[in-house]
């Protein structure tokens, strides 16, 4: 699978980035984003439900839509590309998963340090309206609980973060905060938002400095996350590619793996970490 000198070479890098796309976790049976769009919801465009307009506009509807995708998730479970991934970063000195997904699964299946840039469907986080921030003479007060720019003057003192904590992605009313009644939605990057300020700079700051990124399961074709590859490949470091197809990575890439995670990323750790068990 990897050339004998190519081997000896990943084995002694220090700092390894495994950077993960969807492809990973469709292996668990989670469908694509586009796929998602069928059955019940087959007649709703993406943007009805995925961006802060439509929240703005009909924030049932689009708590209703990531309440259908929240049980699809849950009844996923991670794949053994996840099981490798933190598998291998038992056996590196040094190991971040950067990763595109929103479904949890590779703490699921033992990561520790993972950066998600696109968020966490199972994390709730104010909705800010940005057209009513500064309506008034008054300037937004930022909620002790949930962080956010608070609905009301003054929050609810008996409130808690761990209150916020203990609500859930589930069918009913849209939640509100229980400190400052501003309405919840999932803490992720929906379109035409830009991703968190401080998860992207921890991103460029793990791609500057390792020595070893993996790439698995992304078509690298989604801004700015497509460029961590190749930004890495700039600044010395091997790149090793798992993907079904063929990317524009894989040119670039010291190593391109064709086939499924679950398989390929397994024997790869096999052959060229294994020994050091």
């Amino acid at each position: 699978m990897i050339p004998g000198p190519l081997r000896q070479h990943l084995r002694a890098c220090r700092n390894i980035v495994v950077f993960t796309g969807a492809g990973i976790s469709a292996e668990s049976g989670i469908p694509t984003f586009r796929d998602r769009f069928e059955g019940l919801w087959a007649k709703y465009d993406p943007q009805e439900v995925a961006t802060p307009q439509a929240f703005r506009a009909n924030p049932q509807l689009v708590w209703d839509w990531h309440v259908y995708l929240a049980d699809a998730i849950r009844q996923a479970r991670p794949n053994a590309g996840h099981v490798a991934v933190a598998r291998l970063a038992e056996l590196a000195p040094r190991l971040i998963v950067i990763t595109q997904n929103i479904d949890n699964l590779h703490q699921v299946a033992g990561s520790r340090d993972v950066l998600e840039l696109h968020g966490n469907l199972f994390r709730l986080t104010a909705f800010v309206d940005a057209d009513d921030l500064f309506v008034g003479d008054r300037s937004p007060i930022i909620c002790p609980i949930c962080d956010g720019y608070a609905l009301d003057e003054e929050c609810d003192h008996y409130a808690s973060k761990e209150d916020l904590a203990a609500i859930e992605l589930k069918a009913g009313p849209v939640p509100r905060c229980p400190g400052c009644r501003a309405l919840l939605r999932p803490d992720i990057v929906w379109f035409g938002e830009p991703l968190a300020v401080d998860v992207l700079d921890a991103a460029w700051s793990a791609t500057d400095t390792c020595d070893l990124l993996i790439c698995i399961g992304s078509s690298l074709e989604v801004q700015p996350a497509a460029s961590i590859p190749m930004r890495a490949k700039r600044n010395g470091a091997s790149i090793i590619e798992i993907n079904p197809k063929p990317t524009t990575l894989s040119l670039h890439a010291d190593a391109f793996l064709q086939g499924k995670a679950a398989e390929v990323l397994p024997e790869l750790i096999d052959e060229v970490w294994g020994s050091v068990l």
